[in-house]
């Protein structure tokens, strides 16, 4: 019936949705907190993800926000047991696909997965391109192509490849690729990490469009 990430802290909670949407005929794969989610998001496909609002750490809305950089496409429920209309606009305003309050009857939680997963929501992007290089970037299936042949790259150097594309002729600090593509403080990562997996894509792609901006970062010139 399709893919579940189920992502929330309350171990109790947490085993009791995942029994039912299982009897359900979903299969469910489950998270006790946020980083956690973002690891099995990046390395599975899923149809759905739903998430506790008020987790510790990453909450639930930055945890949407961090699921739409991977895959702006992806399909989130809210789960809260917030009364605070503050937190249900801003929801919203993130376009979550359902903001649902606990407690929930699982007859119509299962409404609302069914009809969250049946939406056709609008795409924003299928692809990214670079005409001078001839790079085709497919969102959806997350592949990189130079003059139509697959190219094998890491998650990250995907990512970053991707943060470029969408930011071209933009100077782009090591300190904000960082903070966009790792998801980290510049104070927890070498900023030279940057600096290895540009060379990386440099020569797996020979391209000649980044340019290195001295003590500043780089940019993408097309």
């Amino acid at each position: 019936m399709g893919q579940l990430l189920f992502v929330d802290d309350d171990p109790n909670y947490q085993l009791v949705i995942k029994d039912l949407l299982e009897l359900e005929g979903y299969q469910v794969t489950v998270a006790s907190h946020a980083a956690q989610g973002l690891v099995l998001f990046k390395e599975n496909y899923y149809d759905l993800v739903i998430s506790d609002l008020k987790m510790a750490s990453i909450d639930g809305l930055q945890f949407l926000t961090l699921l739409r950089k991977i895959d702006p496409m992806v399909k989130v429920i809210l789960l809260t047991g917030s009364n605070e209309d503050q937190d249900e606009i801003n929801g919203l305003n993130l376009d979550v696909n359902d903001y649902i309050k606990k407690p929930v009857s699982m007859e119509v939680l299962l409404k609302r997965i069914e009809k969250a997963i049946r939406e056709n929501r609008q795409i924003i992007k299928q692809e990214l391109t670079s005409e001078s290089s001839a790079i085709l970037v497919d969102l959806k299936q997350r592949k990189v192509y130079q003059e139509g042949t697959f190219i094998e790259v890491t998650l990250k150097e995907y990512e970053l490849l991707v943060f470029l594309l969408e930011n071209k002729n933009v100077v782009l600090t090591r300190e904000k690729i960082i903070r966009e593509v790792w998801h980290m403080s510049e104070n927890f990562v070498d900023l030279r990490t940057v600096d290895t997996h540009i060379k990386k894509i440099r020569a797996k792609l020979n391209l000649s469009n980044i340019y290195s901006i001295r003590g500043v970062g780089y940019e993408w010139i097309e």
